[in-house]
């Protein structure tokens, strides 16, 4: 992108270390709510392992609607959408 847009010289600089992330392959889903209904199933499955989860979505009203979903199954979350009336307490979680 750099090379192509911004016509910048691009080196890859190797890592320190071997990579430890799994490249899983992509899923697609018929429906919206079968897409939700998994991410549900595998936010259920990490909070019982204790493991945060980060999720995004296009929209306010989605991570509003995906709330409720986790307060009707009781898992404990922090909504951070970039509301205004949101801002003081979203940047004190994030820094």
């Amino acid at each position: 992108e750099f090379e192509n847009i911004y016509g910048l010289q691009v080196s890859v600089v190797p890592t320190n270390r071997p990579s430890q992330r799994t490249d899983n392959p992509d899923v697609v889903f018929r429906s919206e709510s079968g897409k939700w209904n998994a991410v549900m199933i595998e936010i259920r499955r990490m909070h019982k392992t204790g493991r945060p989860v980060l999720v995004g979505t296009t929209s306010v009203e989605e991570s509003e609607r995906l709330a409720l979903t986790l307060d009707d199954e009781g898992i404990p979350y922090q909504l951070l959408n970039a509301k205004p009336e949101n801002v003081q307490r979203e940047s004190e979680i994030v820094a």
